[in-house]
C-alpha cells in the first residue's frame, strides 16, 4: 500500500526469512561462524546446538548457513521433528534421497542401510549434516534415536553431524538427568541474542536500503522507540516498523517519526497503553546522536579515484580483494559483457530497471559454488557496500576487476568479506518483458526447452514434468512453476553469453 509512497521496490519489513534481507550483526555472525564450524572435520562430531527466543533470527541463520554449505557436504533439514523415532528415520531417507523399498517400516534394517550409505559418502569424501529446526518439541524416545545414530562410526569419525536449532527451552530439555548422555555429545553451543540498539539502528536501515528506499526513512528518535519497545528482537521490529510506516503514510509524513511509532505501538499493542517516558530521550540523546554519526560514517562510500577503463591482467593471487571499482563503473562493465552500450550507466546497488537495460536482472543469495553452476559472470555484492565482478572462475581461484584491472583471489578471500549476496544478467526475451501473459511465458519455455534438449518434439503436454526435472537439476524449486528464477536458468542455458569457464 505504501511502497510507491515512500519509493520502495519491495516491502521492506516482511517476517518471513527472505534471504535478500538478511542483516548479520556481531552476534549472527558468531552463531553462523559456530555452525560452520560444527561441521567441518576438525570442527568435531556429534551434537551442535543453536538456542535464542523467538524471533531472533534462528530459521534466518539456519538458511544462510545451508546455502554456504562446503561442496563436499549434504544436509537433510528437518522441520517437524515432533515424530516418532521410525517417522524420523523416514523424513532423513526422503530428504537424503535414500529408497525404504523393502526396508520400509523396519527400524533396524532402515539403520544399517543408512549406516552403509554413509560409509560410502564418506569414504567418497563427503560430510552428512541434519539440521533439526524447532528441537525443543523432539520427543524423548526420538531424542534417543538421534543419539543412536551418532554411534555410527568409523575408527576416526563418526558419520553423522547433527545440529539442534530451538528456542530457549531446549537448553532447559538438555539440562534432563535423562538426557545426560546426549548432552555430553554436544560439542557446541551458541545461544542467538536480540540485537542492541545501535543494531537495530542499523537494522532499520539495512532493510530500507534494500528495499530501494531513503535510509533516513525512519527518524533517529523512531528508531530508538522501536528498539526500547521490542529489546532489539528482528521480528517484532519487523511487525513493529511495518506498522509504523503504514501510520506514516496515512499521515502523509514522507519520515516516519517517533509519533508514528507511538501510535503504532498503541495500535499493535493495545494492551500496553501508550509507551514511553519522553525523559528518556534526554538521557539517551548523546549517545544515539554519536553512533548514528559514527554508521554514517562507516557507511559512507570510499573515494573513488580514477576508475581504470582498460582491462589489465594481474597475477597477483591473494586473499584480500584491492581497490574495486565505483559501482557506475563496476555496472558499466558488467553490462558490457552482454555488448550493452558503454554510455548506459547505474549508480545503485539495486538491479537496473528492466526499461533502462533492456535485460533480466535477479538479486540473489547462494554461494560460489551455485555461481559456479550458473557459469556467467555475476557482481558480488560485498559486505560493505562494493560491487566485484566476477568474470572466471577456476577451481578455487576467481578473477575479478579492479580499479588496477583483471585479479585474482581465493575462494576464502572472497568469503571472508562476502555474506553471499549477487546480481546476476540474463537475455530476456521481448515476449517476456511485460511477464503478465502465462501462455507467452509457457510458449517462450516450450521453444527453449526445445534448444535445451536438442528435442523438436517436445510438446506442451510434457512441459510442466521437464520444467520440474530442469529445476531439480540446477538447484531451483522443483515446482513445475516457470518464475523468475527459472526463466533466468533456462536463459542462461538456452542463449549465447559471457560465461565463467
Amino acid at each position: 500500500m505504501y511502497l510507491s509512497y515512500f519509493e520502495l521496490q519491495q516491502a521492506p519489513f516482511s517476517i518471513t526469512p527472505d534471504p535478500e534481507f538478511v542483516y548479520l550483526s556481531e552476534k549472527h555472525q558468531e552463531s553462523l561462524a559456530h555452525l560452520i564450524y560444527g561441521v567441518t572435520r576438525g570442527g568435531g562430531a556429534g551434537f551442535v546446538q543453536l538456542t535464542g527466543e523467538v524471533g531472533t533470527g534462528k530459521t534466518t541463520v539456519s538458511r544462510l548457513f545451508l546455502q554456504k554449505l562446503p561442496e563436499d557436504t549434504q544436509a537433510a533439514l528437518i522441520l517437524n521433528p515432533n515424530v516418532t523415532p521410525l517417522e524420523l528415520l523416514e523424513t532423513l531417507f526422503k530428504e537424503l534421497k535414500l529408497s525404504t523399498r523393502g526396508i520400509k517400516g523396519k527400524l533396524n534394517a532402515m539403520v544399517d542401510k543408512l549406516n552403509q550409505a554413509l560409509l560410502e559418502w564418506w569414504a567418497a569424501g563427503k560430510n552428512t549434516l541434519v539440521i533439526i529446526d524447532e528441537a525443543q518439541n523432539i520427543p524423548r524416545d526420538t531424542l534417543e534415536q538421534l543419539r543412536l545414530l551418532t554411534n555410527l562410526e568409523t575408527d576416526q569419525q563418526k558419520l553423522l553431524q547433527i545440529i539442534l536449532i530451538g528456542q530457549p527451552e531446549l537448553k532447559q530439555l538438555m539440562q534432563r538427568k535423562d538426557l545426560r548422555q546426549l548432552a555430553q555429545r554436544i560439542t557446541s553451543r551458541f545461544h542467538l541474542q536480540p540485537l542492541s540498539q545501535a543494531e537495530t539502528l542499523a537494522y532499520i536501515k539495512h532493510r530500507i536500503q534494500v528495499s530501494g528506499g531513503n535510509p533516513q526513512l525512519f527518524s533517529n528518535r523512531a528508531s530508538q522507540l522501536i528498539y526500547r519497545q521490542t529489546q532489539g528482537i528482528p521480528r517484532l521490529i519487523n511487525v513493529l516498523s511495518d506498522r509504523a510506516l503504514l501510520v506514516a503514510f496515512a499521515a502523509e509524513d514522507k519520515q516516519v517519526s517517533s509519533k508514528h511509532v507511538r501510535q503504532a505501538i498503541a495500535e499493535v499493542y493495545p494492551d500496553q497503553g501508550h509507551a514511553v517516558n519522553p525523559s528518556w530521550y534526554l538521557l539517551t540523546a548523546a549517545v544515539v546522536l554519536s553512533l548514528v554519526g559514527f554508521f554514517w560514517w562507516q557507511f559512507q562510500p570510499d573515494n573513488p579515484g580514477k576508475a581504470t577503463t582498460e582491462v589489465v591482467s594481474q597475477t597477483v593471487m591473494s586473499n584480500e580483494m584491492n581497490a574495486l571499482p565505483i559501482t557506475s563503473v563496476s555496472w558499466q562493465k558488467y553490462l558490457a559483457l552482454w555488448g550493452a552500450d558503454d554510455g548506459l550507466l547505474w549508480h545503485e546497488t539495486r538491479c537496473p530497471e528492466l526499461a533502462v537495460i533492456g535485460m533480466g536482472c535477479l538479486r540473489r543469495q547462494g554461494n560460489l559454488t551455485q555461481i559456479k553452476n550458473l557459469n556467467t559472470p555475476v557482481l558480488l555484492l560485498m559486505n560493505d557496500g562494493r560491487l566485484a565482478l566476477i568474470s572466471e572462475i577456476r577451481d578455487q581461484q576467481i578473477t575479478y576487476l579492479s580499479t588496477a584491472g583483471l585479479q585474482h583471489i581465493s575462494a576464502a578471500g572472497i568469503n571472508q568479506n562476502w555474506y553471499g549476496h549477487y546480481f546476476v544478467l540474463w537475455p530476456m526475451a521481448t515476449e517476456l518483458i511485460d511477464g503478465t501473459i502465462n501462455e507467452a511465458v509457457e510458449s517462450w519455455a516450450l521453444n527453449v526447452a526445445k534448444v535445451i534438449d536438442d528435442n523438436p518434439s517436445l510438446n506442451a503436454a510434457d512441459l510442466t514434468e521437464w520444467i520440474i526435472g530442469f529445476q531439480q537439476n540446477n538447484g531451483l524449486l522443483a515446482d513445475g512453476i516457470i518464475g523468475k528464477e527459472t526463466q533466468m536458468a533456462l536463459a542462461l542455458k538456452a542463449y549465447q553469453g559471457p560465461k565463467l569457464h
